[in-house]
């Protein structure tokens, strides 16, 4: 039972992330939009919300370049350490206090580490 809870968990705190940094990128576009005294992202969808998405779709599309004397095992695991680092580094923060479901308590972390700040320190 205390697997299931722990990737019920890692699945909703993996879609959380997913769902913050479009919004994140979004509000740092529209603050320097400011900044520079322009709008910032405002033609696609309304106020610019779809815009992360437009980008998205444009590089899906986009054509990959890659040298031919590339090692793609270190060429496609630099991205997957860059996403990896950041999500264990949050996986050890507490959202909320911990609650009790149908007996069992559950914590609003990922891994309740006794020592969850050197671990940050150490990811990061």
């Amino acid at each position: 039972m205390e697997i299931i809870i722990t990737l019920v968990k890692l699945v909703v705190f993996f879609l959380i992330l997913l769902q913050a940094v479009p919004i994140l990128v979004w509000l740092e576009r529209r603050l320097l939009g400011r900044f520079q005294l322009r709008p910032g992202p405002n033609r696609v969808g309304p106020f610019g919300l779809l815009q992360t998405l437009a980008d998205g779709i444009k590089l899906l599309f986009k054509e990959s370049i890659v040298h031919n004397q590339v090692d793609m095992f270190l060429y496609l695991l630099g991205p997957f350490l860059v996403v990896f680092t950041a999500f264990a580094a949050f996986s050890v923060i507490p959202i909320g206090a911990p609650f009790e479901l149908f007996g069992n308590t559950i914590s609003l972390s990922i891994a309740d580490l006794n020592i969850g700040l050197l671990f940050v320190f150490a990811v990061l």
